[in-house]
């Protein structure tokens, strides 16, 4: 990437091994596009989280050359998994993956 991954955590304090998580799926996804310009993530709790079976949300931006911002917006409030954050990263990261991987078949043409 050329701009550094950004980090950004509402409604919760940050944490390391969050920070961890979030990296090594975001260096995971400049295999399937080395190009990619920079990434934001920012995980969002519920105000209220103290109660449980609320899920996490977590939004995604990722910028490549000639095409505008890959958004990814992942919350669940069916998915009873998502009250763990490091499921509802790997969720949101896979969106953002097959959505990369559908831009980069877009740019060479092979999808009309």
């Amino acid at each position: 990437m050329q701009v550094p991954l950004e980090i950004a955590f509402r409604n919760c304090q940050p944490s390391d091994g969050v920070k961890a998580e979030i990296e090594e799926e975001a260096k995971r996804l400049e295999k399937f596009y080395d190009r990619i310009t920079s990434c934001r993530a920012t995980v969002i709790a519920p105000n209220n989280h103290h109660r449980h079976g609320i899920p996490f949300k977590i939004d995604l931006r990722v910028t490549m050359p000639g095409r505008k911002e890959i958004v990814v917006s992942k919350t669940h409030d069916d998915v009873k998994e998502h009250e763990h954050l490091t499921v509802a990263i790997k969720d949101a990261f896979a969106a953002a993956q097959r959505k990369i991987e559908d831009a980069v078949r877009e740019m060479r043409a092979e999808i009309k």
